[in-house]
């Protein structure tokens, strides 16, 4: 009895260390197609909200995928979208900011300060891996983009120092203080306030 008590206990714990352990799963092509097509048929003035509800929809190892795809897709759709956009997921789902910054730093690139600071203000306890994300992308925007997430998320400037240490591109040699604009002193768009939606599931159709 004790034998099979303990096999029982071994099968049911490598389940649940399969559980906790599965990785991130990719979309099939039918799941991209869908957000692709929710993105589309959303009305301009609320592809910010869509964007947030598809990604709090999407099941707990496929979020970080869907918010990927629907931040590609509302940013093809429209650029202009982009920071509201990512603003929006990453609040929507804080684990998904550096992929999502990472994603619409590669396809908005002119907006790459103001995309940093909205994830990291949406998930300022990620704030160093949304720079290390968008510096992976493009290198070359290492300073700018490291002092604008500093002067935004204060809190973050120890860490941020030692997640780009390995950058001296990145050049951060002083301490910065919360200020509302960019490094050359422009201002930041400002980032809207998104309704926050809740629910479970899959279909991010609906």
């Amino acid at each position: 009895m004790k034998k099979n008590n303990r096999i029982v206990l071994a099968v049911v714990l490598a389940a649940l260390t399969a559980f906790v352990a599965s990785p991130a799963q990719a979309l099939t092509e039918k799941d991209t197609a869908i957000i692709t097509k929710s993105i589309k048929d959303a009305p301009a003035a609320e592809l910010a909200v869509k964007a947030a509800e598809i990604v709090t929809k999407a099941v707990k190892k496929e979020k970080e995928a869907t918010a990927v795809a629907v931040v590609r897709a509302a940013i093809a759709r429209n650029a202009a979208n982009a920071v509201s956009v990512v603003s929006s997921v990453v609040k929507a789902a804080p684990a998904t900011a550096p992929a999502v910054a990472a994603a619409a730093a590669r396809l908005a690139p002119d907006q790459v300060e103001a995309i940093a600071v909205a994830a990291a203000l949406a998930a300022p306890e990620l704030a160093d891996k949304v720079v290390a994300a968008i510096i992976d992308v493009n290198p070359k925007v290492a300073e700018q983009v490291s002092k604008a997430v500093m002067k935004a998320v204060p809190q973050a400037q120890a860490k941020l120092r030692d997640r780009v240490a390995g950058h001296p591109e990145a050049n951060l040699g002083e301490t910065y203080s919360t200020k509302s604009t960019r490094v050359d002193g422009s201002a930041f768009l400002p980032v809207l306030p998104v309704q926050a939606y809740g629910g479970t599931g899959r279909d991010p159709a609906h």
